[in-house]
């Protein structure tokens, strides 16, 4: 990790104080403010795991003053109730307007922390009230060489099969098992597909958890999407991957299709060829069978969306076609909508003239636009040349990242 500076714990600690009885506040717990300058906090500080870490803050000038402030750490996920916390007073200044706390336990190696302070007041019996936290992170060495081999990581969240619903943030964590600080970056990978052969997005990012806001990941309803981490973008390209999971995009109210599962293969009869039914002009009507379970389509091409399924050996009425007649226009038996499938295909089979029935135009499919892998850039003069891309430089350290627009 080329980019990141060692900084070691400072030798000032104050310890864990349990303040026991109850003194009168001398604000309300409304006016608690938020504490500021988290030390340590950001891509550079990275902390020596064999000495016991130091943390400090400040607090905003104000004349009411909160009883104590109360903090603890953690990695991965953000628990719900922290096993332990610290707590120090706050006429405990080590230096005006300056609070610190030296935590009794060794952090481990080779990991993504977080850690949040807040300002408390004492009330008494229950629960004494704190007010808005200040979150931090940084992370442990030592740094990995040229010669530590890296691991591929444990999935935390999402779990395998979660739902979301259209704008949903989603939160992507991981714990690392790498016994040292894995050089450069983890990579997260956001496919529709799952063997990965085109991708939603590819996030890189220091960190170990990590929230994409739900109006920057383009989900669409009743659709799958995969995802996988590397531990390593610079490493070789075939590893080191996760375990691959998924997840489901279903927003309430919205009613999607049961998803196909595959079953054991059975022989099922192929049933009879319902009976030509003469048409207005005395020509018999076409009809179609398809050999396997066709898209059925809105327009005449691949172009145009799946809009149904012709299963195998289920015959439809052809009601229009093309002008070479290598696409037809059916009643879908299924949906019972009118959609189109190819006559090309292998083993379809066409009972009665398929040009006794009317050419049917159908207007353009709407322009797919080709998508913009905007990471793929990894200089700026690249990035800004894309119009759909622009470069967003890191706020500590030089170079930056390329993201779409």
């Amino acid at each position: 990790m080329t980019a990141r500076q060692t900084t070691w714990a400072l030798p000032i600690g104050a310890g864990i104080l349990v303040f026991l009885g109850a003194c009168t506040p001398t604000c309300t717990e409304a006016q608690l403010q938020a504490p500021v300058g988290l030390d340590p906090n950001g891509e550079l500080d990275v902390l020596d795991p064999s000495t016991l870490a130091t943390f400090a803050w400040g607090y905003p000038v104000s004349s009411c003053e909160p009883d104590f402030f109360e903090m603890y750490v953690w990695k991965g996920l953000e628990p719900a109730s922290p096993g332990m916390k610290g707590r120090v007073n706050y006429s405990d200044e080590v230096s005006p307007g300056s609070w610190h706390l030296q935590w009794p336990v060794y952090l481990e190696p080779g990991n993504t922390y977080f850690w949040r302070v807040c300002a408390g007041l004492e009330a008494g019996p229950g629960d004494d009230p704190c007010g808005p936290a200040a979150l931090g992170h940084f992370y442990t060495g030592p740094e990995c060489t040229a010669g530590d081999a890296m691991q591929p990581v444990d999935l935390l969240s999402p779990e395998d099969e979660a739902t979301f619903a259209v704008g949903d943030d989603v939160t992507f964590a991981w714990d690392d098992p790498t016994a040292c600080l894995v050089s450069y970056t983890f990579w997260i990978q956001i496919s529709d597909s799952p063997d990965f052969t085109e991708y939603l997005r590819r996030i890189p990012v220091l960190q170990s958890v990590f929230t994409v806001p739900g109006d920057e990941i383009p989900l669409e309803d009743c659709t799958r999407y995969y995802w996988r981490i590397k531990t390593d973008p610079a490493g070789p390209p075939e590893e080191p991957f996760s375990e691959t999971r998924s997840f489901f995009v279903q927003s309430p109210g919205v009613i999607c299709p049961p998803a196909f599962e595959p079953g054991p293969i059975v022989t099922i009869p192929v049933p009879p060829v319902e009976p030509v039914v003469p048409t207005p002009t005395g020509v018999p009507e076409p009809m179609v069978t398809a050999p396997l379970d066709s898209n059925c389509r809105a327009g005449p091409s691949t172009l145009y969306d799946v809009d149904d399924t012709l299963f195998a050996g289920v015959t439809a009425p052809i009601k229009g076609r093309n002008e070479d007649a290598t696409w037809l226009q059916i009643l879908s038996p299924n949906l019972r909508r009118l959609c189109w499938v190819w006559a090309g295909q292998a083993g379809i089979q066409i009972v009665g003239d398929p040009l006794s029935v009317p050419i049917v135009r159908v207007a353009p499919p709407e322009p797919t636009e080709v998508p913009v892998d905007c990471s793929d850039y990894s200089t700026e003069n690249a990035c800004q040349a894309n119009a759909a891309c622009k470069w967003v430089p890191y706020a500590t350290r030089v170079g930056g990242t390329c993201q779409k627009k």
